[in-house]
């Protein structure tokens, strides 16, 4: 069986805690161990600048690389040329040119006819004649 939280052994940790806490601080102290020499900082900057190599102070812009200067444009054009050859690419699937047209138009009608067919099947076995049918449109 589970035991509950008991709130009594956490205080006992905490205790045991503290103590060793206590007894770390009695042997160390208190007071920071480390310790930085008198006047250490007040020349600090001084040093490091001397230590750093001498650079040109340069007021002037460097001139950025011509290709991150046409980035933008670069950008649109090639944004322009995809929409071109997508255009391109889709009017071409849909006229095509020469031998393939004559094929894709004998298509067509085969396929235009195979409706007919089926609406006309489908026409007979609902036993619907034309006088149905444009009764049934002119009512809409």
């Amino acid at each position: 069986m589970i035991k509950p939280f008991a709130h009594s052994g956490v205080k006992t940790i905490k205790k045991k805690i503290m103590n060793e806490e206590d007894k770390i601080r009695s042997k160390v102290g208190k007071g920071n161990p480390f310790r930085v020499p008198e006047g250490y900082f007040d020349s600090f900057a001084s040093q490091l600048m001397d230590k750093l190599p001498e650079r040109k102070a340069s007021m002037a812009e460097t001139p950025r690389p011509r290709f991150k200067a046409m980035r933008p444009v670069l950008y649109a054009a090639a944004c322009l040329l995809a929409a071109v050859f997508s255009v391109a690419a889709y009017f071409a699937k849909i006229a095509p040119v020469g031998e393939q047209a004559q094929q894709h138009t004998t298509a067509m009608h085969i396929q235009k006819s195979a409706v007919d067919v089926y609406m006309d099947e489908a026409a007979d076995y609902a036993m619907v004649d034309n006088t149905d049918i444009y009764a049934c449109l002119a009512s809409e």
